[in-house]
């Protein structure tokens, strides 16, 4: 729950910070130039995952997203008020709980809101199996909304990212016994509760 924890307490310290009309010219300036950094990394983090790419760590993208919009809060409450942009793009950062609020109080966005803060807010749970210093077996559990792990192959790439191909395990089901062998050079055989499956590597 590191991602709620942390909004959390970004969103009481911005409104202790409001409500106090706390001034910090010099930290403001400094959560400003953090923030613009962090945004950088967020938007590097999504172009990643579009490509199905993404830094090295099971959570690396989660912990830029958070703490970007953690600065946006606590920046919020350090700026005044003002008819400006920049304003009204903190404002975004520090609305996102009450319209969250908001959708669980209508009914007919509720199922919505709820399936939207549980893949915004729940950290997923990760285990990583590995096959050799390149590749790994990823399982991705997240919560309520799905009974089972994802499974995704995770090759090494790049120094600092790794490329994660989703899905390589159909059906899904939940791990009792894994072992894992290199058949040749491109293809790896997944032996898993009294199952196998062969999927095709580059090793």
């Amino acid at each position: 729950m590191i991602t709620i924890t942390i909004l959390t307490l970004c969103f009481l310290a911005a409104l202790s910070f409001k409500i106090k009309k706390a001034q910090a010219p010099v930290a403001q300036v400094l959560l400003w130039y953090i923030h613009l950094v962090l945004a950088c990394f967020a938007g590097l983090c999504l172009l990643l995952m579009l490509n199905s790419y993404g830094f090295k760590g099971t959570q690396t993208e989660r912990i830029f997203f958070t703490l970007y919009a953690g600065t946006g809060m606590l920046l919020y409450g350090l700026t005044k008020p003002d008819n400006d942009a920049r304003y009204a793009y903190l404002a975004c950062f520090f609305g996102f709980p009450f319209v969250l609020l908001i959708g669980l109080l209508l009914p007919f966005l509720r199922t919505i809101t709820l399936v939207a803060t549980i893949t915004l807010l729940s950290d997923s749970e990760f285990h990583r199996y590995p096959i050799d210093d390149d590749y790994a077996l990823q399982t991705k559990t997240t919560g309520i909304l799905s009974t089972y792990p994802v499974y995704s192959l995770v090759e090494d790439k790049y120094l600092f990212f790794e490329k994660i191909t989703p899905d390589v395990i159909a059906p899904r089901t939940e791990v009792h016994s894994l072992k894992m062998s290199k058949r040749g050079q491109d293809s790896l055989r997944i032996q898993m509760n009294r199952g196998d499956t062969v999927i095709a590597v580059s090793f």
